[in-house]
């Protein structure tokens, strides 16, 4: 509403400003907070009146004249005032702080003291032509046409509604002083000031009325400042914590198709929009153009992601699908080979199939487990049948091990090197009869084998010597070594002879040496000429 559009707080044209007008004027600020339009809010109203609209209808207020003054007052008799202390000057009450917690709104001054009338009287006047006006300043401004012919009785109507202005900037100093005021409180505050102070038909120190009024309205602007300035922060933080939910959703829906937790990201995507709606409801608004750019982001990251898990449940179907064909091909040569009794390559052929299954791809569950079942079964039939095999074999292969052992046992009785043709016969029966008993327990195998290589070796070891002693080139060999030898120890001794007869003791312990060391050596090969017979 513009200034020419706006009521003001003065008498209208031709009424006297009685006790109703001056009531009304000084609970202007409490009837007009109360009557809040439905359709406003707090960015509404701060578009709608400003700390800078408020300065620019300060500017208009000396700048728009009324265009009518109200006529000459009806006069009424005056009540005797009841004594009070007197009332502080609106130049005293315009540096006033509140010190007490204000009361909601004061209740409306009929009565004021006398002093306080007479001081706003002295800035009357009664013109010889009948009309009332005031000193506002440096300017003297007619107020109209006076109601009465006595000085005081024409002007005191004016001075209490000077009064009741008094009393509506008190009420305005306590109303700002309330804690948790709302940006449209203020706004409406500077409203009721704008329009109460824009030229007042009053008589009294307009000027300090104007100044303790313009303080009142600079404190509201720093106040609705202060309050933009928070608004603007919870709106920046609000679209901040908004703009990380979206982005986190965005991030949920980028997840890798075979990564994502399906049940939880769907319970995450289900609450999504009421998350949305509680952020909406219990936070500050954000801009349009942002809250519009936001639920568009989350719209698609939501459209994104139905699109991602129709298409990966789609795959997965034809992946169960394919990897039930795989195990139904596996289970069906398993189910081929379960009554097979060739237990060795049967045995082969199921380690394979195994891991055959592992490297198939996974399917749905209860299918996997159901197929599970059934190439189990088939396992356990095969392996069930080998296992009575085995056990059945098993105490074949125990009697086995001892025939083997009572084997081993008569052929190790007989000594190669005292009876080479006896351990010969040995060993001949022990092949004959060994294959002949069978299988021996696995733990037992190498036991066995081991003591029949040990016998083996110690046989071809005594063949191996009597070789050597029967063989004639052997015999040929050691009678020639001996008989050099004896040569050799004559000429030695011819040596040591010549050495003693020199007398020279390194001569002789030389000679002496080499004729022990060939004695030494004949010795050696005359025994294995006795060996050899």
């Amino acid at each position: 509403m513009s200034e020419s559009e706006t009521p003001e707080a003065t008498a209208p044209d031709g009424a006297t400003p009685d006790a109703s007008t001056t009531e009304r004027a000084a609970s202007e600020g409490a009837a007009s907070e109360s009557a809040t339009s439905s359709a406003t809010t707090p960015d509404a109203a701060t578009e709608d009146a400003t700390p800078e609209a408020a300065t620019d209808s300060e500017t208009s207020e000396a700048a728009a004249p009324e265009s009518a003054a109200p006529a000459a007052p009806t006069p009424r008799p005056t009540p005797r005032p009841t004594p009070r202390p007197g009332t502080p000057s609106p130049a005293a009450l315009a540096g006033r702080r509140p010190s007490a917690p204000l009361i909601p709104v004061a209740p409306p001054v009929q009565e004021y003291d006398e002093a306080a009338i007479q001081e706003a009287l002295a800035f009357g006047t009664l013109e010889e032509d009948g009309t009332v006006s005031v000193q506002d300043g440096t300017q003297k401004r007619s107020l109209g046409p006076a109601a009465s012919a006595e000085r005081e009785e024409a002007l005191t109507p004016f001075a209490r509604a000077y009064l009741d202005l008094v009393a509506f900037l008190d009420v305005t100093q306590q109303r700002l002083a309330t804690p948790q005021l709302t940006q449209a409180d203020l706004n409406r505050l500077l409203e009721n000031l704008r329009k109460n102070m824009k030229e007042p038909q009053v008589i009294g120190d307009i000027p300090a009325l104007r100044a303790r009024a313009s303080e009142l309205r600079e404190s509201a602007k720093e106040k609705i400042h202060a309050l933009e300035e928070e608004r603007l922060q919870a709106r920046d933080a609000a679209t901040a914590e908004r703009t990380a939910f979206v982005e986190s959703i965005e991030q949920l829906v980028e997840t890798e198709p075979e990564r994502m937790s399906w049940k939880s990201a769907g319970e995450t995507m289900r609450g999504m929009v009421g998350t949305w709606k509680s952020m909406q409801k219990e936070g500050p608004s954000l801009e349009r153009s942002t809250e519009d750019a936001l639920w568009k982001r989350l719209s698609a990251a939501r459209s994104a992601f139905d699109r991602k898990r129709r298409q990966f449940f789609s795959h997965l179907d034809e992946q169960h699908a394919e990897a039930e064909k795989i195990r139904e091909d596996i289970i069906r040569r398993a189910e081929e080979m379960k009554d097979s009794t060739d237990w060795g390559p049967t045995v082969r052929a199921y380690r394979s199939l195994m891991d055959e299954w592992r490297a198939a791809p996974r399917g749905n569950r209860k299918k996997d487990d159901a197929q599970w079942a059934r190439f189990k079964a088939a396992q356990d039939t095969f392996f069930a049948a080998r296992n009575e095999d085995l056990a059945a074999s098993d105490a074949e292969q125990k009697e086995n091990l001892k025939v083997k052992e009572a084997l081993l046992a008569e052929a190790e009785a007989v000594d190669p090197a005292e009876d080479l043709d006896g351990a010969r016969a040995a060993l001949h029966r022990i092949q004959d009869r060994w294959d002949e008993a069978g299988k021996v327990p696995r733990g037992d195998m190498r036991r066995i084998e081991d003591r029949l290589r040990t016998f083996e070796r110690s046989l071809k070891q005594a063949e191996d010597a009597e070789w050597r002693r029967t063989d004639p080139r052997t015999r040929a060999r050691v009678e020639g070594a001996s008989s050099q030898l004896q040569e050799a120890i004559s000429s030695y001794e011819d040596d040591l002879e010549k050495a003693r007869a020199t007398g020279d003791p390194a001569k002789i312990a030389k000679a002496e040496e080499a004729l022990r060391a060939r004695r030494e050596w004949l010795e050696v090969i005359e025994r294995s000429a006795r060996d050899l017979g």
